[in-house]
Parts: C-alpha cells; sequence; structure tokens
C-alpha cells in the first residue's frame, strides 16, 4: 500500500448545506491540534487593552520595551499578548499576588494563546470560524475535500507529527493546489485542520474559488498534486531515490553511447558480424548524407528517427544495457510508491524522453560512416531507400524484398563471371595476333638475309 494516502471528493452546491458544519467540526473536534495563531492578527481585545494601561501606570519603565514599540505600532492582539507576557515575567515579583495580573495569567495559555479552534489557512490571513462556515453555507460553487494521511512511524522519522509542520508545508502548496484544481491563485480559498491521531495522523482540507463557476479535477490534477505533496513530504526519502536513478540514468546513457561507437567502429574494419543492426546503420549513414539543415534528433523526419528509434532498441537488447534500465525503472517505480500502486507501464527505451541523447549519439557516430566507400550493403540499402519513398501499394512483402536481393546476389556473381571470360577471351586473343605478327616478321628478315631472332 502506498505511505502517503489521499483522499479526494467534491460537493456539489445542492449537497453541501452542512459543509459549513464540516468546517467546524474538523475544526473542533476532539484530537485536533489548535494551532492557529491568525487571531494575533486581530485588533487589540478591550481586555488586554485595560491590562496594558494598568501595566504602564503601574510600572513606567514598560513603556521603554522593544515589545511595547510592536504594540504601539500594530495594536493586534499577538502584539498586546507579547507586550503583556514580557512585562508579567519582568515584574513577577511584584504581582504575582496581585488579582488582576493572576486571573491574566491563569486564563492566557488556552484560547487567546493558541485559538479555539485548528482551522488555518495561507500565512497572514485570520481565520474565523463562524466567518467560514457562514461563508460555506452561503456558497454556490463547488467546493473540494482532501484528507491526507500518513502512518504513524514516518510521521514521526519525517517531521510531520505536528499541526505547525503540517501547516507550513500545505502553504507552500498551494500553487499546487491552484494548478490541479485549475482555479487562478487570486481566487482560491482554502482551510485545513490537523488531527494528531495515534495511528495515523492526518490532515482534512477544504478548497474552492471565489468566482463560483471555476474549478475542476482530473485524474491527471488528482495524480500531479499527489506526486507535489509526496515529493515535499518524502523528501528526505526521494532524495535518496533520485540519487541512485540519476546514477543508473548515466550510466546507461554512458554505456549505450560506448556500445554504438564500438558497432561502428566494427563496421569500419569489417569485423561486426550482426547484419540487421550494421544495414540499419548503413540505411541511417545514406539518410542522413542526404538530409540538409541540422542532424539532430529533433529535426529530423519521421522516417528518419523511426530508423533511429530502432537501432535504440536493438541497442536495448544489449545485457549491459538491459540490466540498467532494469535497475533505473525499479527506482523510478520506488518514488511511485510513495504516493499511488497505479504503476505506469514501462516504455522501450526508444520512446524514453529521459534518455533521448542516446538517439543523437547513435547520430554522431552515423555520420562517421562512409557511403561513398564500396560496402556489401550499399546496393540493398539503395534498393530499400527506393522502396521508402514508394507508395505503400508499391512495396514489397518482407518476403519479396529478401528474394529480391538474393536475385541481386546472384547476378551481381554470374556478371563477375561473365566478365572474367571475356577478359580472359581477350588477353588469349591477343596472344595469337601477336604470334602471327612474329611470324611475318621472321619470315621478312630471312627473305633479305638479316640475323634472325
Amino acid at each position: 500500500m502506498a505511505r502517503l494516502v489521499t483522499k479526494f471528493k467534491y460537493l456539489k452546491p445542492n449537497q453541501k448545506t452542512s459543509i459549513g458544519g464540516y468546517a467546524t467540526y474538523i475544526a473542533t473536534r476532539e484530537g485536533v491540534e489548535k494551532i492557529d495563531e491568525s487571531f494575533k492578527l486581530a485588533p487589540a481585545t478591550v481586555k488586554q487593552q485595560t491590562l496594558i494601561e494598568k501595566i504602564l501606570l503601574d510600572f513606567p519603565d514598560s513603556a521603554a520595551m522593544l515589545e511595547y514599540e510592536d504594540y504601539q505600532r500594530e495594536k493586534t492582539a499577538g502584539a498586546a499578548s507579547e507586550f503583556i507576557t514580557r512585562a508579567i515575567e519582568d515584574n513577577a515579583h511584584e504581582i504575582l499576588n496581585q488579582k488582576t495580573y493572576a486571573d491574566y495569567i491563569g486564563t492566557r495559555p488556552g484560547a487567546e494563546r493558541f485559538g479555539s479552534h485548528g482551522l488555518f489557512t495561507d500565512d497572514g490571513v485570520h481565520v474565523k470560524l463562524k466567518e467560514v462556515s457562514q461563508e460555506l453555507n452561503a456558497h454556490q460553487g463547488n467546493v473540494w475535500t482532501l484528507i491526507i494521511s500518513l502512518r504513524r512511524e514516518d510521521a514521526e522519522r519525517l517531521g510531520f507529527n505536528t499541526g505547525a509542520r503540517w501547516r507550513d508545508m500545505l502553504r507552500t502548496q498551494t500553487q499546487a493546489l491552484s494548478d490541479s484544481l485549475k482555479i487562478p491563485m487570486n481566487h482560491l480559498k482554502w482551510y485545513a485542520a490537523f488531527h494528531n491521531e495515534s495511528h495515523h495522523p492526518h490532515v482534512h482540507l477544504l478548497a474552492y474559488s471565489t468566482a463560483e463557476k471555476e474549478g475542476f479535477l482530473t485524474k491527471q490534477g488528482v495524480a500531479k498534486l499527489r506526486s507535489s505533496l509526496a515529493k515535499d513530504i518524502f523528501a528526505q526519502d526521494q532524495f535518496c531515490i533520485y540519487e541512485k536513478q540519476t546514477a543508473y540514468r548515466d550510466e546507461l546513457r554512458l554505456q549505450s553511447k560506448q556500445r554504438i561507437a564500438e558497432i561502428v567502429s566494427g563496421i569500419h574494419t569489417g569485423s561486426y558480424q550482426n547484419p540487421q543492426v550494421e544495414q540499419l546503420l548503413w540505411r541511417l549513414a545514406v539518410r542522413l548524407s542526404k538530409t540538409k539543415g541540422k542532424k539532430v534528433y529533433g529535426y529530423l523526419k519521421a522516417d528518419v528517427k523511426a530508423l533511429i528509434n530502432a537501432i535504440v532498441d536493438e541497442l536495448a537488447a544489449d545485457e549491459r544495457i538491459a540490466a540498467l534500465y532494469d535497475l533505473w525503472y525499479e527506482e523510478k517505480e520506488a518514488a511511485l510508491r510513495v504516493y499511488t500502486e497505479a504503476l505506469p507501464k514501462r516504455i522501450r527505451l526508444s520512446q524514453n524522453q529521459e534518455f533521448k541523447s542516446i538517439k543523437n549519439a547513435v547520430i554522431r557516430e552515423a555520420l562517421t560512416i562512409e557511403v561513398n566507400q564500396p560496402s556489401n550493403h550499399q546496393e540493398e540499402v539503395r534498393i530499400m531507400e527506393e522502396n521508402a519513398v514508394r507508395p505503400s501499394h508499391q512495396i514489397t512483402t518482407h518476403r519479396n524484398r529478401e528474394l529480391s536481393l538474393g536475385g541481386l546476389r546472384l547476378l551481381r556473381y554470374l556478371a563477375s563471371i561473365i566478365q572474367n571470360r571475356a577478359e580472359d577471351a581477350y588477353r588469349n586473343s591477343k596472344i595469337g595476333i601477336d604470334r602471327k605478327l612474329k611470324r611475318k616478321i621472321e619470315e621478312k628478315k630471312q627473305a633479305h638475309g638479316l640475323k634472325q631472332g
């Protein structure tokens, strides 16, 4: 089972009369961690203002505190709380027994400090639970809900055992949430609450758009958001997986480039013994010799790309390369298993964009093949190239091509025999002519009394 479990739902307007109640429930139910501190952004309460006046009256030097300077500038509940706490601590020896201060100290470490609920959202936004509930009940668009759950051991190990950690993480995921739901960032609203359950700590999240007709979530959107969450939550684990995957990828690329270089070198020296790969490389070399412009994979025509893909797939059958490709895929699947059990089907090496550089290595090596040099494959390549540009109904079957190539080899052999016999006949006739001429010359010398021989 996946280590990160997510559950997506959405509620239509006519189905969610109690969505506001749902928000209240997840924000206040037993087990929720009341981490909301957005109350600090609200204006200072009357009780706080009264207490600050008394502190300044009883301890005038408190006006020199940095906390008081912050309070004067902001006048928020958070700034007031910081000043009051510091002033009481500095003068604790004098005021612990005074009822006014004692009452504040006794009540403060509850709702006023930590908030009365666990709902949180973007940083700097004051969450008023009652207003959120009313807004959701009145909302006439879809509302999406998401539950994100971990095993306790993973939460403890990765530091996701506190509401503050979940809050900070989700605040970095708002762009991913916006993209997945197809809601512009300036229209996106979301709220979440952390439930620190003993076995499976989890977060409830609500999201919707202020433009009520906006937003939809596809399977691709779900997968994208799960991936984004997994990369953040399991960043430490994923880093180790990606390191191994990168190492296998780099080694596979290197081995593939070395192997294609070995093959082309073997073709040059006549020592390579795989006719199928040799023929593919000769065909590619001929096509590249006729190609203008950039000779890189992305700029080539479809038929040339098909030749390159066929060569890469032949390379993938190499034992070393096949083993590395399996190892690379195992690490890729390990990363995916963090958040899903639905693993995609493995694809051929030639179709994997991670290894596009291998295709360009094939092109570079093919360009070193001199297509003008004599070769056992050149005539076969020429015929196959001619067939490649004919209409499909004129192209013979694979078997017929084999027969045609066999007949061509036979004709070449017969032509060689005929040529050799013609040359022998010519030489023999020339020898006969030379003997006849020599005899006539000797007879003339004899008639004139000249020395013979």
